[in-house]
């Protein structure tokens, strides 16, 4: 009861804040609208086109996005993430009012591709925006209960947001979907607006932008010359292809079975299970070496993915195991991107957690790929996610070694250094007859 009223309470100080709670209000605008623009975009296309058409749309929408979303987030830490947002979001409606009026005007799949395509390029970044706020915002005290947050928030998008697009598109139109998605994503970005007008979001901002000026030369990697950050990049990446693998693993699984209509259900499972282990174990203050949690946390996932493959040798065990696989998986983001958060400066806090978005996108697809290889078998393909898992805590585990090294090898350059001073201490320390002179 004790642990749970500490978790509440890291919530209760984090939304005491009136800065933080309006951010937390953001994060669901953003949040929402990510998890309904797929099967938005599917089903707009789908009403007047093939699904080979509408494929496509969402895979040009998804490419679009990943191409620009370091650039994105470089332009945001430079000038600003409202006027940037604020920029890509009349590029991102406008090509999504171009998407809605093509299938009514019956255009081939080409423009719909391509409209789909810009929509992606343009999209605000508010998904690494609102991560880069949250680090500078809620302090080493509250950093990690608001990543724990945010991560919660992305797996109740991902539960309620293709639930909210299906209805709206199916009950009244697919063009009422978009509608709603474009409104979500500009209430996200009127209120970071709001709060920057105050003063309130990213106080040191306006330094930070000041010390950047245009002509400033900046390496073209940016934060990618972290190491720390790159050995992240390949953790992220196979998490999220562990996870893109159970998502096609257990739609295989299902279908095998003639039960199709589970898939949904299974799924939703995890995300709830996400959704508590975010709240409850993401929000306890971290101690030790995040690296070192980061490997616990994914040793756990992998745990999970190993039981929801056993059950899949007994259908409704899955029902049982679904919630258990994801119980590890929001505490397991919510410390990738606290870490991501440190492992750059504060002046590229967007792109860094831009970067950490495109290499997992990318894990994504590479795990939708495996699975999809061995969907005739569904059980080996749960135990392909399992097996990635198990991979991404090894990476984990390797970069908290590598870690540990440098801060050992630091420690004893300083300690290197300062011995001179040490002697020369211990030699007046002792009495005169037996001191030796330098």
């Amino acid at each position: 009861m004790s642990a749970v009223q500490g978790v509440a309470g890291s919530y209760r100080r984090l939304l005491g804040e009136p800065v933080l709670r309006g951010l937390a209000v953001a994060d669901v605008c953003a949040r929402l609208p990510q998890g309904m623009v797929s099967i938005t975009l599917l089903l707009l296309a789908a009403g007047h086109a093939s699904m080979t058409t509408a494929g496509l749309v969402v895979a040009g929408y998804t490419i679009g996005q990943a191409v620009t979303g370091p650039l994105r987030g470089r332009l945001a830490d430079r000038y600003g993430l409202f006027p940037v947002a604020a920029a890509c979001g009349i590029g991102y409606a406008l090509a999504l009012a171009v998407l809605v009026a093509g299938p009514l005007a019956r255009e081939p799949a080409g423009p719909l591709v391509a409209a789909a395509a810009a929509a992606g390029l343009a999209v605000p970044p508010l998904s690494p925006g609102m991560r880069s706020l949250w680090s500078v915002q809620a302090g080493p005290g509250l950093r990690h209960a608001a990543f724990a947050l945010d991560a919660a928030v992305f797996d109740l998008g991902s539960i309620a947001g293709p639930a909210l697009a299906g209805a709206l598109a199916t009950g009244i139109a697919p063009a009422a979907a978009v509608a709603v998605l474009v409104v979500l994503t500009g209430a996200a970005v009127i209120i970071i607006g709001a709060q920057a007008r105050r003063g309130d979001v990213a106080p040191g901002e306006r330094d930070a932008r000041r010390e950047r000026q245009p002509r400033a030369r900046r390496s073209v990697l940016g934060p990618l010359h972290s190491a720390e950050l790159r050995s992240l990049l390949v953790t992220g990446a196979l998490a999220n292809a562990a996870l893109s693998a159970v998502e096609v693993g257990l739609t295989a699984y299902t279908r095998h079975h003639h039960a199709l209509w589970a898939s949904g259900p299974l799924l939703a499972e995890i995300s709830v299970g996400s959704v508590l282990g975010s709240l409850l174990l993401g929000a306890r203050t971290p101690t030790g070496d995040g690296h070192r949690r980061l490997a616990r946390l994914l040793g756990c996932y992998a745990l999970g993915l190993a039981a929801l493959t056993a059950a899949g040798l007994d259908a409704p065990l899955l029902a049982v195991a679904a919630p258990v696989a994801g119980l590890c998986l929001g505490p397991t983001l919510a410390s990738l991107f606290g870490l991501a958060a440190s492992a750059a400066p504060s002046s590229a806090g967007t792109e860094t957690q831009a970067w950490l978005n495109t290499g997992m996108n990318g894990g994504a697809a590479a795990g939708a790929v495996l699975a999809g290889l061995t969907a005739g078998q569904p059980v080996l393909a749960l135990a392909l996610a399992a097996l990635i898992a198990t991979v991404a805590a090894a990476s984990a585990a390797a970069s908290a070694a590598a870690s540990a090294a440098v801060s050992a090898a630091v420690s004893g350059t300083r300690a290197f250094r300062q011995m001179p001073n040490n002697r020369t201490a211990i030699r007046d320390a002792l009495p005169d007859d037996q001191r030796v002179p330098d």
